[in-house]
């Protein structure tokens, strides 16, 4: 089956190529191109200044688009091209760090894909989305299931995914009352190197490859208006911080048990 669906995946990347690069041996319109970026920079009580710049540029013609993300380096990152064929969509290149091709498509609501990692005795992986579920590599055991649903006003969400070191089970629930958001999070960590921060309501967690296998991750955080408060207990240590938004300014005190406060001061912003 999976040599059947890299075929199939090479196969339709052949034949689209032709029309994305030579249709018509027609010219790119430089009216296509786009330019975004995020720069981040933070200051702390300690005079450190740290930054960070990511710029995502795209170039689209009637045939595809070409994105490249460039860092504050000048190195390329993520590099692919997109385009259709049929009711077929093909993503080819690197995202996430990861050379591949994706094929999917979306019938009666429910999205299929199958992507192949670059490289010889790859692995197809199978996945699937819906409404509010996801699922990755669902034909191995090493797979990955997300959902999210709202039960009674209350934001409820979690996932799971095995892989040959252990199980990482992740739950988060979010309220919010009167301009008050409350969002609660627990993840049970046995593989603690493939965790990520992501965009769901357990990033108040925050980055959990340190955490010690076999543990859980337990956070809290309260927000009201541009001021939050948060308590995240991760390797038996609580961290408590506070964040003040203002603009594109973040002004923030973090305080780990056993170490000192740091003060520090961030900004970001898209363009």
């Amino acid at each position: 089956m999976n040599t059947l669906l890299r075929t199939a995946i090479v196969g339709t990347a052949l034949l689209a190529t032709p029309y994305i690069a030579f249709a018509d041996e027609a010219e790119a319109d430089t009216s296509g191109v786009s330019v975004s970026g995020t720069y981040e920079g933070t200051a702390t009580d300690t005079g450190a200044y740290t930054q960070s710049l990511e710029v995502v540029v795209g170039f689209e013609t009637e045939h595809g688009s070409v994105t490249a993300e460039v860092d504050e380096t000048g190195t390329v990152g993520d590099l692919y091209i997109d385009t259709t064929l049929s009711i077929v969509d093909l993503r080819l290149g690197k995202v996430d760090g990861v050379m591949g091709m994706k094929a999917s498509t979306t019938i009666a609501g429910v999205t299929v894909s199958a992507y192949s990692p670059s490289g010889v005795n790859q692995s197809t992986e199978i996945g699937a989305s819906a409404d509010s579920l996801s699922g990755e590599n669902l034909t191995d055991s090493a797979r990955l299931l997300a959902g999210d649903i709202n039960v009674a006003g209350v934001d409820v969400g979690g996932s799971y995914q095995k892989t040959t070191t252990g199980t990482n089970t992740i739950l988060d629930a979010g309220l919010e009352v009167a301009g008050i958001t409350v969002s609660l999070a627990n993840a049970s960590i046995n593989d603690a190197s493939v965790t990520k921060i992501g965009d769901s309501k357990h990033s108040l967690l925050g980055v959990m490859t340190t955490a010690t296998n076999g543990t859980s991750v337990k956070g809290m955080k309260v927000a009201m208006g541009d001021l939050s408060a948060k308590v995240v207990e991760l390797n038996s240590k609580n961290t408590y911080t506070l964040a003040l938004n203002r603009g594109i300014m973040t002004y923030s005190y973090a305080k780990t048990a056993g170490s000192d406060g740091t003060v520090s001061a961030g900004v970001k912003f898209t363009f």
